[in-house]
């Protein structure tokens, strides 16, 4: 093997990663006030990294015990530190499926230090082997057409009622309705607001679901004394009553990660209300690779670092940087247990396997689009794949280039994907 790491043996020049780690503004900020050994384990060299209160002091061999440790096989570390990692070996938290672990108090150290690890193992890698090339994009592309007016409706649902916040931009023919990811909220579809040629096709409108973003939890509910647990039929409810309360003549549906799935099992179970269906980052199932405890992101002593440092993981490599970081600004901005309530539901209660055969594409036109750098792309018996493969007529695209929050944080290259795919739906259902 030759890579930055040497050809047989792993010895790396450890005043170059002091270094490197002393100069980056981003880890030192994520490590204020951590005072810690971080132990890196590259299978056959490893280094002690002291951290004196937010500060890396020095670097030295392996010696006892350590409050964190970092480590993997070989087998990640010889993908994991390259110029350009190959999709699974990008990110620290993705390398989780390739064997790559974070060791140490989960509460004390892992879970408000995500992020300071997850951008430690980059600035190691971008040492070793020089940085990716990034989109160098404009973080604001359609600034002259940013013209998205916000309002609130009052809904009513399954007997609740709620006082929801959408934005809408367009004047085109076609509605278009854009569903948020877990625990987030509308603004990740500002751009897609924005460009120009979406404006001219459709009108289009991003809500805050209940309890996300600008939406409060329903009117008279005392949500203060329980944890928010939706169910798949409540979050489909919600869209439909949403659309039904702006007076919507079946628009497309267009949701990511758990607007995804929602994609899909409104597909399933309310065809007649829309037009069609984008299904961006969507599973056929997760279930069968086993129940994913969200009560870990439930726990008080749990940081929403945890989490929100693993989204911005999973953006993609070569997104622009300032868009990658305003995912994690919105996931650090939500209500703590509202993800774990959606997450719920992503990983545990969205399963095509029980009613994918609901779906019939010929009646209503159902598209599933999976990024390049998604973590549903690891998995292609599970996954947008698995969609198309077990319903017939689902279309599956795979977005080269972009990750799970594709229409944030690279919005132009997704736009220049999704707009084709939308034009297809709307000649399909003229």
């Amino acid at each position: 093997m030759v890579n930055a790491l040497g050809k047989n043996e792993r010895t790396i020049d450890r005043d170059a990663v002091l270094a490197s780690f002393r100069q980056d503004r981003e880890l030192l900020l994520k490590l204020r006030k951590l005072t810690a050994v971080i132990r890196v384990d590259m299978d056959s060299d490893a280094f002690d990294l002291r951290i004196e209160d937010g500060t890396p002091s020095a670097i030295s061999d392996t010696v006892g015990e350590a409050e964190i440790v970092i480590k993997g096989p070989r087998a990640f570390w010889e993908k994991a530190i390259v110029p350009e990692p190959e999709r699974g070996f990008e990110t620290l938290s993705v390398g989780g499926l390739q064997g790559a672990k974070t060791e140490g108090s989960f509460v004390d150290y892992i879970a408000p230090y995500q992020g300071a690890l997850q951008r430690l193992f980059i600035v190691l890698r971008e040492t070793l082997a020089g940085k990716p090339i990034r989109s160098l994009a404009d973080p604001e592309p359609y600034r002259a057409t940013d013209v998205a007016v916000g309002r609130y409706v009052f809904v009513k649902c399954q007997g609740r009622e709620a006082r929801v916040y959408y934005e809408e931009a367009g004047d085109g023919p076609v509605p278009l309705v854009l569903q948020h990811t877990a625990g987030a909220d509308g603004r990740q579809y500002r751009h897609m607001l924005a460009n120009p040629d979406l404006q001219r096709r459709f009108r289009m409108i991003s809500w805050d679901l209940p309890f996300h973003g600008r939406s409060l939890p329903p009117t008279g509910e005392r949500w203060w004394e329980e944890s928010y647990r939706p169910t798949k039929v409540e979050l489909m409810d919600w869209c439909v009553a949403i659309c039904s309360a702006l007076k919507l003549d079946r628009p497309i549906f267009l949701g990511t990660s758990v607007g995804g799935h929602l994609a899909l099992d409104l597909a399933a179970h309310h065809p007649d209300s829309f037009r069609g269906f984008v299904s961006v980052n969507g599973w056929y199932e997760i279930v069968s690779r086993g129940a994913y405890d969200n009560d870990i992101n439930r726990n008080p002593r749990t940081s929403t670092d945890y989490f929100a440092s693993r989204m911005l993981a999973a953006t993609s490599p070569m997104a622009p940087e300032a868009a990658a970081q305003e995912v994690y600004w919105i996931y650090r901005s939500n209500f703590p247990g509202i993800y774990a309530g959606d997450n719920d539901y992503f990983m545990n209660l969205h399963d095509l396997r029980e009613d994918g055969h609901l779906i019939d594409p010929a009646n209503t036109p159902v598209y599933v689009v999976a990024g390049e750098y998604d973590a549903s792309m690891l998995f292609p018996d599970n996954g947008g794949e698995a969609v198309a493969r077990h319903v017939p007529g689902v279309v599956f695209r795979e977005l080269s280039a972009l990750g799970h929050f594709a229409p944030s944080d690279d919005p132009v290259r997704f736009c220049e994907a999704i707009i084709p795919i939308l034009d297809e739906i709307v000649t399909a259902t003229r």
